[in-house]
C-alpha cells in the first residue's frame, strides 16, 4: 500500500457531473470511414497512454516520454497553423475543460509563489503522481485555447509549449543533441525531485484517459469502432 505525502493541497479535479468536453450534437453510427479511422486512433493512442501510465507507477519513469508522443498526436499536432490534433479532426469545435489559471502570489519580501494549474501528489515509495487542477468557477476552450493555457511563468510556457519540448526534444519522439534552455529549467520546477516535463506530461495522461472515457461509449455505437 502506497502511503500519499501531499505536497500541493485543495486539488479541483472534474465532479463527475461536470462534463470534460463540450462537442456538437452528432451520429456516430454516421461516420464516414474516415472518422471512423480517426476515432479507432484516438483508442489507440489513449490504450498506450494508460499502458505507459500503468508502468510509470510500477516505477518506470522514462514512460513519460512515450505519453507525450501521443499526447501530440491527440491535442498538439500543428504545422504552418493549420491543426491537424486527431481529436479536433473528429470534433473540429470540440470544447475541453480549462484548467486552474496560473498565477504569481507575492505577499512581502523577497519570496514569491507562483500556483502551479496541476497538483502534485508524492508516495513514501517514491512515486510522484500529477492531475490537471481544474478551473473554478468551470469553463471550457476552444482546442486552440485550451493548448495556449499557462503552465509555467519563467520561462512563460503553455500546455502546447512542453507537450511539443518533450515530445520533439526529449525523446518523446525526437531527442536533441543539444538540449534547449526552456528544457533544462522545467526539469526542476516544483517541489518534488521530479521535473514538471514529466509530472505535466502525467497529468495531461490523466486527462486524455478521463477525457475518452466519455467519448468512446458514445463513438462504439458505430459497430465499426472497437476497444
Amino acid at each position: 500500500m502506497r502511503i500519499k505525502i501531499p505536497v500541493q493541497m485543495d486539488a479541483n479535479i472534474r465532479p463527475s457531473n461536470i462534463e470534460a468536453f463540450q462537442v456538437n450534437p452528432f451520429d456516430p453510427t454516421k461516420f464516414t470511414d474516415t472518422e471512423v479511422k480517426q476515432a479507432q486512433g484516438v483508442i489507440d493512442c489513449t490504450k498506450i497512454i494508460h499502458t505507459c501510465l500503468k508502468s510509470y507507477f510500477d516505477g518506470q519513469v522514462h514512460m513519460y516520454k512515450p505519453i507525450s508522443s501521443q499526447l501530440r498526436i491527440l491535442f498538439c499536432d500543428t504545422h504552418r497553423k493549420k491543426d491537424h490534433s486527431l481529436i479536433n479532426r473528429i470534433h473540429p469545435n470540440i470544447k475541453l475543460l480549462a484548467f486552474r489559471e496560473l498565477k504569481f502570489e507575492n505577499k512581502g519580501g523577497p519570496i514569491g509563489i507562483a500556483t502551479a494549474p496541476y497538483v502534485i501528489t508524492q508516495y513514501a515509495d517514491g512515486l510522484v503522481d500529477a492531475k490537471l487542477d481544474i478551473g473554478s468557477p468551470y469553463k471550457y476552450l476552444t482546442l486552440f485555447e485550451w493548448r495556449n493555457q499557462i503552465v509555467e511563468l519563467q520561462p512563460p510556457l503553455t500546455l502546447n509549449d512542453i507537450v511539443r519540448l518533450v515530445a520533439d526534444q526529449d525523446g518523446g519522439a525526437h531527442l536533441d543533441d543539444n538540449e534547449c534552455e526552456k528544457l533544462t529549467i522545467i526539469r526542476g520546477h516544483n517541489p518534488t525531485k521530479v521535473g514538471s516535463n514529466i509530472l505535466f506530461i502525467v497529468a495531461l495522461a490523466h486527462y486524455a484517459i478521463d477525457l475518452a472515457n466519455q467519448l468512446v461509449p458514445a463513438w462504439i455505437k458505430n459497430e465499426k469502432i472497437s476497444v
